[in-house]
Order: structure tokens, then sequence, then C-alpha cells
């Protein structure tokens, strides 16, 4: 089966304001952290982390280092943060892609993580709530690479990992939920 990097942004994706009631995730350096994700987030994490062919990444910039509490949260193995990159590493991606994207190391940072992380994968799956221009004009130049945005597109209060899109997520990803 062809390999994925799975790139997952957790505010507007995985933690929404639409689920009204809140969740204790759990304590991270005596600090409790709590989310409302929709009743699909569980399954979704635990079909990724079932999957072999998915490499996750999580890359988020309000939870950063916390973002493995999701993890946790699911009962599933820790994925690697991704986001934020080094200097030095998002120095690498704009240089190497000077000619092609028009990349700023703050207002695109993200997409330069998860250009930096993707290497030469088959295959490169990012789930995000709204994506730069510069995600986008990436994509269109890099046919491995698939945006999900999970913002509805006639009404931006529907949100985050939702009846809506699991199955355009799940036949991305190339999974089934249990």
């Amino acid at each position: 089966m062809e390999q994925i990097f799975l790139f997952l942004d957790i505010d507007g994706v995985v933690n929404t304001s639409i689920n009204a009631d809140s969740q204790f995730l759990g304590t991270y350096q005596d600090k409790d952290l709590r989310g409302s994700p929709s009743p699909l987030v569980k399954p979704l994490l635990k079909a990724i982390d079932q999957a072999e062919h998915i490499k996750p990444f999580w890359m988020s910039s309000g939870w950063r280092e916390h973002s493995n509490i999701w993890n946790r949260w699911a009962g599933i193995a820790p994925w690697t943060v991704g986001y934020p990159i080094t200097f030095a590493k998002a120095n690498y991606v704009i240089g190497r892609y000077r000619k092609q994207l028009e990349l700023d190391e703050i207002d695109d940072s993200k997409t330069i993580a998860v250009i930096y992380h993707s290497g030469n994968t088959p295959k490169i799956v990012w789930i995000e709530d709204g994506f730069s221009q510069s995600a986008i004009a990436w994509a269109a130049l890099d046919q491995r690479v698939n945006l999900i945005n999970t913002v509805h597109p006639s009404d931006p209060l529907l949100l985050g990992i939702q009846a809506w899109n699991i199955e355009s997520i799940l036949e991305s990803l190339d999974i089934k939920l249990t």
C-alpha cells in the first residue's frame, strides 16, 4: 500500500467549538487541558494509528508540544509533532522553493513545516481548517498533495471532522472506521 504522510491540525479540525461539551483530555505540566472533539475524532485517530501506511504529524500552532495529549485521550501512540520547525529548517525550505513559491517565514510557517517533513513520500494529505495561499500554490505544483479543508463550504460555523466530510477523509487516507 502507498505510504501517506498525514499532516493534521487540531483547532478547527480535531478540536471545535461547535461541540458544546468540553472534555477533560489530560494534564500536561500540571495544567488541565480540555477540548471539544466531534464524536468522529476518537475513531478516526484510532484508525489512523492502526494504519501502517500512514505516518501522522501534528501541525498545530496552538497546541504545539501539547498535541500528543490528544493521542493519550484517544488511547493511541504519540505522533511526531511537526510544527514548529527550527529557523535553519525553514530557511532550507525557503531556499529550495524560492523560484517556485513566495514563502514568508512567518506567514507561511505551517506550509514550510509541511514541505520540510514531506520529503519524497508518494502521497501527502494535509487536513486543516482553511489553507494559506502558499499551501494552495504548493499543492498546485505538487501532485502528491491533497488538501482537505474542514470548513464547510456553505456554513463556516460547521467545521472540523464531521459527518459531512468524514468519507472524503477516510477515502484520502485509504482507511475505514471500526
